[in-house]
């Protein structure tokens, strides 16, 4: 019978597997959001995100995207939109987020903020955060 011990990768190889993952999150990454903008465009978010950006659609201009799948090369470099692969939950009033105990601010950018909604409040870990929804204001 052969044992396989399973050893902490270290120095070299640890960089070589942070590198593959990533580019591999990153293809991932490109295909998902190539289809997910053919559907977006099919099925009409794409329109209604363009009227979100209007100021007289304001009362749903929060859009909910729910998180599929979370990957960054270190996690000491700051949280962006490019660590996220996310679908299209709802349009929501910007005021859910000020209501909400439960909703922090991620990042932002000089176009986007991004919030984060815990599934319970207090229940925010960096190392689950595919449980968590993120919430667009544009």
């Amino acid at each position: 019978m052969i044992k396989f011990i399973a050893m902490r990768l270290t120095g070299n190889w640890l960089l070589a597997q942070r590198l593959v993952t990533t580019t591999l999150f990153k293809l991932l990454r490109l295909v998902f959001i190539t289809v997910q903008r053919i559907y977006w465009q099919l099925n009409g978010t794409a329109q209604k995100l363009r009227e979100a950006r209007l100021p007289h659609n304001y009362e749903r201009s929060a859009q909910v995207l729910d998180v599929v799948m979370v990957h960054w090369f270190c996690r000491a470099l700051p949280v962006t939109v490019n660590h996220f692969l996310c679908t299209h939950n709802r349009f929501e009033n910007p005021q859910y987020i000020i209501d909400n105990e439960n909703v922090t601010l991620l990042t932002f950018t000089e176009h986007d903020a991004v919030f984060c909604e815990a599934k319970e409040k207090g229940k925010l870990d960096a190392l689950n955060l595919h449980t968590i929804n993120k919430i667009f204001m544009q």
